[in-house]
């Protein structure tokens, strides 16, 4: 298993139309990428970040992710509200 935690910044006032967009690219990641076991938002103690926390079956399936067509357009669509390129960790499942 690999997880991913993506820091996301928000622009103020533009909340709600971020987590608009972004909710259409969690049902897209749940749709078309099986090799995805968990994909969604968390709030934070910051109500201008939210955390996207991702787990992924294997590593293929992590690196497919950024590369999916739906990941391409929705996340154009969701780059106007950022505040800033996100912070993005991985890490790997201790067995």
């Amino acid at each position: 298993m690999i997880g991913a935690i993506a820091k996301l910044k928000i622009k103020d006032g533009e909340l709600e139309g971020f987590i608009e967009v972004m909710r259409k690219l969690v049902q897209a990641v749940s749709d078309n990428e099986p090799g995805c076991v968990y994909y969604q938002m968390h709030e934070t103690s910051d109500p201008q970040t939210i955390m996207m926390i991702e787990v992924y079956e294997d590593e293929a399936a992590h690196a497919n992710h950024t590369q999916t067509e739906h990941f391409k357009t929705i996340g154009m669509e969701l780059a106007p509200f950022l505040a800033g390129a996100p912070e993005v960790t991985t890490h790997k499942l201790i067995s």
